[in-house]
This record gives C-alpha cells, sequence and structure tokens, in this order.
C-alpha cells in the first residue's frame, strides 16, 4: 500500500506520521534527534534508520512510500539537507522527500489557513509566521552558538554557568548546583566539565538541564530566578518582533518544551504579551508538527481541501487530549 511520511524532527527526538494518498492518519511513531546543525553524520544516519524501523514495523516498507515531508530544525544549512535526503535514499526511500523548516511545519500544524505566529522554544527557539497575504518571515533561531535565546539549550547553559560562578566565587551560592550534580550522578565541578565535553555529549544534553529550573525557582533561588527572567525576556521579544509584521488580531501558537512544560515561564510570557498588545491571542498550541510537515507535502500535491480538514481534526484531537493531560 502507498502512503505518505510526515516528519517533526526536533534537537531531542523526531514525531513521525504517516497517513494514505488521501490524507487519512493511519500510524504515529517516533525516533531520536534529527537536526541538521550540531548533530553528527552518524546520529543523523541512526535517526533515520530509526525512521525507516519505525514505519516497516507498523507495516509500511520504505519502497511503498509516495512521498515524504520532513520538517528538520537547522536544514538551512546546505551542507546538512543534502546529507538527510541521502540518508533517507539510503533507506530505500525512493520517493520523493521535501524538507522544510521545523518552524514552517509547526505554524502548518496549528493554523491550516497559514495565517498567524508560531513561537518555538525546544531545544532552539525561533519565531516563525505568516501573513494574510502570504508573506512569511522569521525572528532568531540562528543556532545555539549565536542565539536561540530562551531555548532549552540557553537555560541549560546558563544553569552550568552558575554553577561554575559558584565554584568560584563570581556568583552566588544556587541549589542548581546539588540538583544538577543528582541529575548527572556526580560529586564535583571537575565531574560536570568531564561530562559536558565528553566527545559524544551534544546541545541536546545541555538543554535536558533545563528541567530542573523550575524546581529551583520553586525553593526561591536567586540564580535560577535570574535565569528564568532572561528566558522570558528572551521569547517575549521574539514574539513581539515577530507580532509587529501582523496587522489586526494577532494569533499565536506556542510549541516546544520550554513553553509546553514550564507552566511558570508560559505563563508568565502570555502575561508580557497582553499587556505589551491586547490584539495577542494565544490561539493553540504546537503538539504534533508532523502534521504540519504532511499538511505542506499535501498542499504540493494539490490534494483537495477537505483532505486538510481532516488532519485538522487529527490535530485538534491530538492537541485536546494532550493539554488535557498536561492539565
Amino acid at each position: 500500500m502507498e502512503y505518505l511520511l510526515g516528519i517533526d524532527g526536533g534537537g531531542t527526538g523526531t514525531k513521525i506520521a504517516v497517513s494514505d494518498l488521501k490524507g487519512n492518519i493511519l500510524e504515529h511513531g517516533s525516533a531520536g534527534a534529527l537536526n541538521g546543525n550540531g548533530q553528527s553524520a552518524g546520529s543523523l544516519q541512526e535517526t533515520v534508520a530509526q525512521i525507516a524501523g519505525a514505519v516497516s514495523a507498523c507495516g509500511y516498507e520504505p519502497e511503498q512510500c509516495a512521498g515524504i515531508g520532513a520538517g528538520v530544525a537547522g536544514i538551512s544549512n546546505r551542507m546538512s539537507k543534502e546529507t538527510v535526503l541521502s540518508l533517507f535514499a539510503g533507506q530505500g526511500f525512493a520517493c520523493p522527500v521535501r524538507l522544510y523548516g521545523d518552524h514552517e511545519t509547526a505554524l502548518a500544524a496549528v493554523f491550516p489557513e497559514g495565517q498567524g505566529v508560531a513561537l518555538i522554544a525546544g531545544t532552539g527557539s525561533i519565531c516563525y509566521g505568516r501573513r494574510a497575504d502570504g508573506q512569511d518571515f522569521r525572528v532568531g533561531g540562528w543556532g545555539h552558538l549565536i542565539d536561540d535565546g530562551g531555548s532549552a539549550y540557553a537555560i541549560g547553559r546558563d544553569i552550568l554557568s552558575a554553577i561554575v560562578r559558584q565554584e568560584d566565587g563570581r556568583g552566588e551560592r544556587t541549589v542548581l548546583r546539588e540538583l544538577v550534580f543528582a541529575y548527572l550522578q556526580i560529586t564535583e565541578v571537575r565531574e560536570l566539565i568531564g561530562y559536558l565535553y565528553h566527545p559524544d555529549r551534544s546541545k541536546k544534553d545541555t538543554a535536558s538541564l533545563a528541567v530542573l529550573l523550575d524546581r529551583a525557582v520553586r525553593q526561591g533561588d536567586g540564580a535560577a530566578q535570574a535565569i528564568e527572567d532572561a528566558c522570558v525576556e528572551e521569547l517575549t521579544k521574539l514574539a513581539l518582533t515577530a507580532m509587529g509584521h501582523l496587522d489586526g488580531e494577532k494569533k499565536l501558537a506556542l510549541g516546544g518544551s520550554v513553553l509546553l512544560k514550564n507552566e511558570r515561564i508560559r505563563t508568565r510570557l502570555c502575561r508580557r504579551l497582553q499587556e505589551a498588545d491586547s490584539r495577542i491571542r494565544i490561539a493553540g498550541d504546537v503538539q504534533d508538527a508532523s502534521l504540519g510537515a504532511l499538511r505542506l507535502l499535501q498542499e504540493e500535491r494539490g490534494l483537495h481541501p477537505a483532505v486538510h480538514e481532516a488532519v485538522a481534526s487529527e490535530q485538534t484531537g491530538e492537541a485536546g487530549k494532550e493539554g488535557g493531560e498536561r492539565s
């Protein structure tokens, strides 16, 4: 049976959606990180092999695939794009493969009409939007080495910075030290440095420490509060700059682990945005951008709009279910 494959690739994990040629969702799956920047060729190859394996496990072989739409972080890097395309071909996918920025698939997942803004703060951060006239725009998302403010990587990096600053006397005492040491099962800063600079480490390892921030803030930790403040400030700048491109009602979707899992940061951000511009409306969450990748692929194939509605209802159901679980 021929099928279409939608992929939402990110810095920490990948979501997969399989549909028939009419756009009806058949299966969901997952795989490891799929990021064009900051991930070795070997790691990318492993993830693409996992995707092929997950699809095969559901009974759909690579040679049966009629088309792939994949949102991949860091795909603006031309060399990374060519690498990803060759890896899919190497797994037996002989079909056309369309690669999109993960910000494009996130927007398509929430706004079928293509108008609005998506603010994503996961391993990295970016704000991407499209006007009613079809003009698109982006703010941020230039990679963890020079940008990605408000992201999980930025939070993790600042947590580590607070620890070493305490160690040598430049910074205040922080409970983040004990939380990180327990999380990594280490006992001193030298072990932390050894862990961080090990050849097998990637930015997702630093980003994984972001989950400790909320715990430290709730304990009244000053260093943690400063990191949270900086995160909210960066995300507010991203969103307001992007919203400046829109007229009238300004619809915003939120996505990524920082905004979907840290309720304090999300609440503070939404309050700041509403205070700055009452026309901003939080229109939904980006739960599964693999459906957005499918939608973009289907549009390129000239699929009838009724199929878009079927995919949209699938997205709404998933978002409602996961939103209920979080509450």
